[in-house]
């Protein structure tokens, strides 16, 4: 069955584009410390030098080595939206699943949750709790972030949900005395397996562009390196005004190219999913 769902994908271009780029970038962030064993936390007195067969994209003003910071960067960013869209994704599906299945006050309080927190500006909330954390390690940006994006999706499976809840075979689980839990597990969540994968996708995409934005404005994790870290570091020591290139335009690229892939990969599946918008 899964053979039969993905098999129209791998028809559309637009869709081989898209997850060509990702799993390049991913096998990046993957196999290159590995077999690039540069320590990208290492300074040096080749401060500030060009790309050269010693540095392939050249240091930083400490003398550290990008592409290694590279490598790393694109392992921890990705690391970071995929964690941040696995809480995003585990909230929203309880969230809207259990209000279609329970209804009436469960389903009032629920959504009302869902409404104040999506009407919440939360880039702003965000900021002000990484604010206040001292120590700010990337499982905890990860939670900052995923613990915002859910409510759009909540609301979504909410809605397609409730038709499907109203199925003679949902009606028969529940004669048989199904619990709400095994409801939801076996018979509703799989009419939606194909929208919270592209949900998914989304998820990880404002994860990345999240933590991106506040380590630019110098609220980052504390530890490690991420390619939005390395964006900051560049900002502050001017690398732009210096023409640096080789320190802010490679995670830059990298950012931008995994963004737009994922945004690619989940447009192409609407456009191959969803009967409104499917080619002739």
């Amino acid at each position: 069955m899964f053979s039969l769902m993905i098999r129209p994908l791998f028809k559309n271009k637009k869709f081989i584009i898209g997850i060509s780029i990702f799993i390049f970038f991913l096998l990046l962030g993957i196999l290159g410390p590995v077999f690039y064993k540069v320590d990208p936390t290492e300074m040096t007195w080749d401060y500030e030098q060009p790309p050269s067969s010693e540095h392939p994209l050249g240091t930083d003003t400490y003398g550290r080595d990008v592409l290694a910071q590279l490598f790393h960067g694109i392992r921890s960013s990705l690391y970071i939206g995929f964690l941040a869209a696995i809480i995003s994704s585990i909230i929203g599906t309880i969230v809207g699943s259990f209000s279609a299945v329970k209804k009436g006050i469960t389903d009032d309080i629920l959504m009302a949750i869902t409404n104040i927190v999506l009407t919440t500006p939360s880039m702003l909330i965000a900021i002000l709790i990484a604010s206040y954390l001292k120590v700010r390690s990337m499982e905890a940006v990860a939670v900052i972030l995923g613990l915002f994006q859910w409510p759009w999706y909540a609301r979504a499976i909410r809605a397609q949900l409730m038709s499907v809840t109203s199925r003679e075979y949902v009606y028969l689980s529940i004669m048989a005395g199904y619990s709400d839990t095994k409801l939801v597990i076996e018979d509703l969540l799989p009419t939606i397996a194909t929208y919270a994968f592209m949900s998914f996708v989304l998820f990880i995409n404002g994860g990345i562009m999240g933590e991106a934005g506040l380590s630019l404005i110098g609220l980052g994790p504390t530890q490690g390196i991420s390619l939005g870290l390395m964006l900051q570091w560049a900002v502050l020591l001017e690398a732009v005004r210096r023409g640096l290139w080789w320190w802010f335009v490679p995670p830059g690229i990298a950012i931008v190219a995994i963004t737009a892939s994922l945004m690619i990969i989940s447009t192409t599946m609407d456009e191959v999913f969803n009967p409104k918008l499917r080619e002739e």
